[in-house]
């Protein structure tokens, strides 16, 4: 699993390539959790690049999340492949996560 950064405007793009599973949630984590303390408050998260995420990925989803609360944060997520996207829905994050194709798409809606 990689994180790769780049700015958009206000807007920190996180893509994250490989899988996110038991094995790397942790660091996953620590990852995000460094870049939302570095002051990103604006993270979209693009999982293009993710063929597969578990229960401890999606926790690790959920806490970065949950992480930025305060007026203007925000996190979104976008290129969810179909089988990630479907693990998702079941996990019921769809409904607490905005989600959208593509990262253009993402910030088109931003």
């Amino acid at each position: 699993m990689e994180l790769q950064c780049e700015n958009r405007g206000e807007i920190r793009v996180v893509r994250v390539s490989g899988r996110i599973d038991s094995s790397n949630a942790d660091e996953f984590s620590r990852d995000i959790r460094r870049v939302i303390t570095g002051g990103s408050r604006q993270l979209l998260l693009d999982f293009a690049g993710v063929p597969y995420i578990n229960s401890a990925g999606l926790r690790a989803v959920l806490v970065a999340a949950k992480s930025l609360k305060m007026p203007g944060d925000r996190c979104v997520i976008c290129g969810l492949s179909p089988e990630v996207k479907e693990i998702f829905e079941l996990a019921g994050f769809m409904n607490i996560l905005r989600t959208y194709p593509s990262v253009d798409d993402a910030i088109t809606h931003w």
